[in-house]
């Protein structure tokens, strides 16, 4: 059943503000009212108490809303409960596309393709979280065009005043943990079988998980998980995310000069997470404080509070 929350009025004006902004539909609205909001006021209480900003994860499979949810939540959590509020999404600290090439070179063909752990500047976003946290003024965001496949220039990054007191990232991978050396030898695919048949890509990006990936996750105070009802839904919530891009690109609302991808570049791009997608939907359930439980519509079915001190 959906969590009980005190509703303040003004969190009904903020949230059809925000439908309207996102151009989403009132059904989110309902949504967010029912299974999300009584989280929000929850974190933005418990970050009010902290001397440290309260950095919350938030993780799921592509497509399932992270994003959206991320920045509903640090809106309400700013306008209706008067807490400072920010979000960093993992992809927009994709390294670019020299430096990926570079890793191509220099270790695998597949870090070409941005998504897995090893193709973030962790760098980056370890030193914008910490000018979120100690800075008092404005702190550029970096942002990456997905219809580029390359961050955009600096003059083009969202600003936000620091310091903030609520932080949500976002992101495919955030919170997910390594895996096994067993669980490593066999592909899932048709991608690691044919273009990683020494395992070489696939071993890096677990070494990257055991490494400066798990040093970040560390630092999460709380991690909320949307959990997709298989990885078949992948497919297609992807390529809803990729028309929607490209309408923007059509009608002007995307700053870019990229056309996006097809549904079968969409697909092949897919394969690339499909290890670590599955192995989150193993195990993150055992490891987020709160699951939000997907069906193949997106509509939430269950909440579980694996913490109590969530």
């Amino acid at each position: 059943m959906p969590e009980s929350a005190t509703i303040k009025p003004s969190l009904f004006e903020a949230l059809q503000a925000f439908l309207s902004e996102e151009s989403l539909p009132a059904t989110f609205g309902q949504t967010f009212v029912s299974w999300y909001a009584g989280i929000t006021r929850h974190l933005a209480a418990r970050a009010d108490l902290n001397t440290q900003p309260l950095l919350v994860g938030v993780s799921g499979c592509q497509g399932s809303g992270k994003s959206t949810l991320a920045k509903a939540m640090a809106r309400i959590a700013q306008e209706v409960f008067a807490t400072p509020a920010t979000t960093l999404s993992l992809d927009d600290f994709y390294l670019t596309q020299t430096e990926r090439k570079r890793l191509a070179e220099s270790i695998h063909p597949l870090f070409a393709t941005r998504g897995v752990p090893g193709t973030h500047d962790l760098t980056l976003l370890n030193s914008t979280l910490q000018a979120l946290t100690k800075a008092d003024g404005p702190v550029a965001l970096p942002k990456f065009d997905k219809a580029r496949d390359e961050r955009t220039k600096s003059v083009r990054w969202r600003q936000v005043c620091a310091p903030v007191k609520l932080i949500f990232l976002e992101g495919w991978c955030v919170g997910i943990s390594p895996q096994s050396d067993l669980a490593l030898v066999e592909p899932v695919n048709e991608t690691e079988l044919e273009q990683d048949s020494d395992g070489r890509w696939r071993q890096e990006v677990n070494r990257q998980l055991q490494d400066t990936y798990a040093a970040l996750f560390d630092q999460l105070d709380v991690l909320l998980f949307l959990k997709a009802p298989d990885f078949n839904a992948v497919f297609d919530w992807r390529w809803e995310q990729e028309q929607r891009l490209s309408d923007a690109i059509r009608q002007g609302a995307h700053p870019t000069t990229g056309t996006g991808m097809t549904r079968n570049e969409v697909d092949a791009f897919v394969m690339h997470y499909q290890r670590l997608t599955e192995h989150a939907l193993a195990t993150l359930p055992g490891r987020a404080d709160v699951i939000w439980d997907l069906d193949h519509e997106r509509s939430v079915s269950r909440m579980q509070l694996r913490s109590a001190s969530t």
